[in-house]
């Protein structure tokens, strides 16, 4: 947004106390279509208001049309995705956690970089998986 402000102030003309901007410039386009594009994901994001909870032997998927309650008793297995590397450290290198579920043919894939504290969801997975190993 910064730069599509800094770019009409650079490319436009003052004339008689007027500000003109060119319509006709490509690169305007382009910059709006990408600040469109990632203010319609951003709108996304907050209707879904996707939350995921840990409550003892539970996990409750909560988003903004309802919510599904898990037991940890219905977990066959968590199976991680591939490790990948990244230059932030507060991001977690896990992208994709699947459950497998006792009464579902389909693995339940959560993308882990949908929620707000990727690396504690990372950690009660890991917690679930061992917990599963132990039985």
């Amino acid at each position: 947004m910064l730069f599509l402000v800094m770019y009409v102030l650079v490319r436009g003309e003052f004339s008689n106390e007027k500000f003109s901007i060119l319509f006709k410039d490509p690169i305007l386009y382009i910059v709006l279509i990408f600040i469109l594009y990632f203010l319609f994901m951003l709108i996304m994001n907050v209707l879904k208001a996707k939350v995921l909870l840990f409550n003892g032997d539970k996990i409750i998927l909560k988003n903004r049309f309802g919510q599904r309650e898990l037991d940890k008793s219905e977990i066959l297995f968590v199976k991680f995705s591939r490790e990948r590397k990244r230059f932030k450290e507060d991001k977690s290198h896990i992208r994709i956690v699947k459950l497998k579920l006792k009464d579902r043919k389909r693995m339940l894939r959560i993308r882990v970089s949908e929620f707000n504290n990727e690396n504690e969801l990372i950690g009660e997975f890991k917690n679930i998986s061992r917990g599963l190993s132990k039985k």
